[in-house]
């Protein structure tokens, strides 16, 4: 229980966010995140509770659940994380997901604002 609670709290704190800032910054200026290509990917997973990022599934007897989408520079590395609804598509949360990519403070940024490819795993 004390586990649940440290990360409630934390995640409430905004450590996760300041803490991913924190290694992002580390790893632009080592020159380990790369900005020209980059991956992205979503995973469902089952809602117990209704809440803002929750719908019910067509396909799962309207149970809810929901989705989350996934950036990674091209060394694999995350840049973004969204939660959505459980019946949003990969396709739609693309521009959104590439949208929230936090600016990295440290060395100058490659002046390209937007990957030059984005890849997706195969067989999806």
């Amino acid at each position: 229980m004390t586990c649940w609670r440290r990360l409630r709290d934390w995640t409430e704190a905004g450590v996760w966010q300041q803490l991913h800032e924190l290694l992002s910054t580390e790893l632009h200026g080592l020159n380990l995140l790369a900005w020209s290509h980059m991956a992205a990917d979503g995973s469902a997973c089952a809602g117990n509770e209704r809440g803002p990022e929750t719908s019910p599934s067509p396909v799962g007897r309207a149970r809810t659940g929901s989705k989350h989408h996934v950036i990674t520079g091209g060394t694999g590395i995350p840049l973004a994380v969204t939660s959505t609804g459980g019946i949003r598509h990969d396709v739609t949360q693309l521009m959104p997901l590439i949208h929230t990519i936090p600016s990295v403070r440290g060395r100058p940024p490659p002046r390209r604002r937007r990957p030059r490819r984005i890849l997706r795993r195969p067989g999806l």
